[in-house]
């Protein structure tokens, strides 16, 4: 149904997207949900998984190409190499489990930031939300680091199905706002004109931008 809807590109535009957290946070869930997969007491992933889903987003037709990283320190260090050309990044953490969102403080974000793309664009999710009788992590400390990074943050359920449609369309958004789309090149756009435009109308808005930060 959604190959019938009338695009702005031609060809699916590539996103690539990195999962990373602990391992037990429900990374792989997360992802078998967005893909309508979801089963329950799944295995941990060992080093990566690859999926691919084929959206469209504000007129803009993507392929979120997903990689599922593994969370056990053991396989840590081969992550890096999935790191390196993600444009996205979504952190995960366990709401019930302080130690899971201190890592990603402390490890998974200086992990992604010093060896991947600059710019990538990094996403929270305190998964398992069904379970907020249970939380331990303080939403306040999250949303501050989240600001501080400029991070998109939403508290999510895989087993429940709860914001993570919501969570991927808002990362999608943040991709198609982002200087990537710039690199991207009109191969993917229906007529030469059309990207031409595009590349005119996002210089405009990072010009806004630029004049805003630098008032008063």
């Amino acid at each position: 149904m959604t190959d019938q809807k009338i695009t702005k590109n031609s060809k699916p535009i590539p996103c690539k997207i990195i999962l990373v957290g602990d391992s037990g946070v429900g990374k792989t869930s997360i992802i078998n949900r967005y893909l309508d997969h979801y089963k329950e007491n799944i295995t941990s992933t060992l080093t990566a998984s690859y999926f691919s889903k084929l959206t469209i987003i504000n007129d803009y037709k993507l392929n979120f190409q997903i990689w599922d990283t593994a969370g056990q320190e053991q396989y840590r260090s081969m992550n890096s190499l999935f790191y390196k050309d993600a444009h996205i990044c979504l952190m995960v953490y366990d709401i019930t489990k302080e130690n899971t969102f201190n890592n990603i403080k402390n490890y998974w974000y200086e992990s992604v930031n010093n060896n991947g793309l600059e710019g990538v664009i990094f996403g929270v999710a305190g998964n398992k939300n069904d379970l907020y009788m249970e939380e331990s992590v303080d939403k306040n400390e999250v949303n501050k680091f989240c600001k501080e990074i400029n991070a998109v943050f939403k508290l999510t359920s895989a087993k429940q199905n709860f914001s993570i449609g919501d969570l991927f369309n808002e990362l999608g958004e943040r991709f198609l706002n982002s200087n990537f789309m710039l690199e991207i090149g009109e191969e993917y756009f229906e007529r030469s004109n059309s990207y031409n435009s595009f590349k005119i109308k996002k210089s405009s808005h990072t010009n806004d931008k630029n004049k805003k930060k630098k008032c008063c």
